[in-house]
């Protein structure tokens, strides 16, 4: 059922850059044989989820009819839901973190690296009173702060900053969620 939303999605997408595509262009764009492509836009027709018209003696005409609007809108709203509870338990774990660490006396928190929620250490930072600063991954390890290495940093490079007394952001996360 959930590749079958995501197939439908796919089509709704297509759909709209290209309100007049083939049977062929939806195939393409979803990844799948035309055959496939055929018996997939058939479900749909029987679930209600996609209606057909003809253009011509040729050629089919495809739209999202609101029931496949509806189940497109349902599973976003389950997406955003999931997402909201992971980030919301990934704030949690931080700012636990970051109180700890403030605890011990840390009057910074340094990122070496990329990440991509990098919000929310800003978020527990300036919620805790800690300085947060962004360092460049080849960057020494700061004393008195609370370092952390990015999600997106490079083995050998996480690897060094680890040995020099820094914390794996993922690994963090993974020990507390």
């Amino acid at each position: 059922m959930n590749s079958d939303v995501a197939t439908l999605q796919n089509i709704a997408d297509t759909l709209k850059a290209e309100p007049l595509a083939s049977q062929r262009l939806l195939a393409e764009k979803a990844g799948i044989s035309i055959g496939l492509m055929n018996a997939i836009l058939k479900r749909f027709v029987e679930r209600g989820w996609i209606m057909l018209s003809n253009v011509n003696l040729r050629k089919l005409s495809y739209a999202i009819t609101p029931a496949g609007i509806a189940e497109l809108t349902e599973r976003s709203q389950k997406f955003a839901k999931r997402t909201f509870a992971i980030a919301n338990k990934y704030n949690e774990v931080l700012c636990a973190a970051v109180a700890e660490a403030k605890n011990q006396g840390k009057t910074a928190l340094a990122l070496y690296g990329k990440s991509y929620i990098k919000f929310l250490l800003v978020y527990a930072c300036q919620t805790l009173g800690l300085d947060f600063v962004e360092k460049d991954a080849g960057a020494p390890v700061m004393e008195n702060a609370f370092c952390l290495i990015g999600e997106q940093c490079e083995e050998e490079v996480a690897s060094r900053l680890l040995k020099g007394g820094c914390v794996s952001l993922l690994d963090l996360i993974e020990e507390q969620a």
